[in-house]
């Protein structure tokens, strides 16, 4: 079943979520609308970049809704410059989770599943801030 579909989600937990998103194979979902396999990455991520969105983030971005909707899944695949995945970044969107920081849950995950960093996570979170009025993402505008 698909996550969009699903009544819900997993816990607002990095092997949880982890488990989840490897069980559910994102590496099939669609990417984030506008973007190519291995783009190149700004600092602090990877030297290139893969965006995977759950459905209802996909529908949310193409509709320019002006924010994700709860259970929204943003992956994003870090590669180094000779385009090995090194680590994947996780922003899960969860209602009442952290409303100062737009409700999401952040994860840093190596590229053999280790959870480095989860939480209200205060390197993610100050980065996004920029982009409070996109719903704290950077890849392209919500509206």
């Amino acid at each position: 079943m698909l996550f969009a579909q699903a009544k819900k989600g997993p816990a607002a937990d990095g092997k949880a979520l982890w488990d989840f998103i490897q069980k559910e194979k994102y590496q099939s979902w669609k990417m984030w609308p506008g973007t190519e396999p291995q783009y190149k990455g700004p600092e602090p991520h990877g030297a290139f970049l893969t965006t995977y969105v759950n459905q209802a983030a996909f529908d949310a971005i193409k509709g320019k809704k002006g924010k994700l909707p709860d259970g929204a899944l943003v992956i994003q695949d870090n590669f180094d410059k000779n385009k090995k995945l090194k680590w994947v970044d996780i922003m899960y969107k969860v209602k009442g989770y952290n409303p100062k920081g737009g409700d999401w849950y952040w994860a840093q995950v190596t590229a053999g599943g280790k959870v480095t960093q989860e939480g209200k996570v205060d390197e993610c979170i100050k980065c996004h801030e920029a982009q409070k009025t996109n719903d704290y993402t950077w890849t392209s505008k919500l509206k």
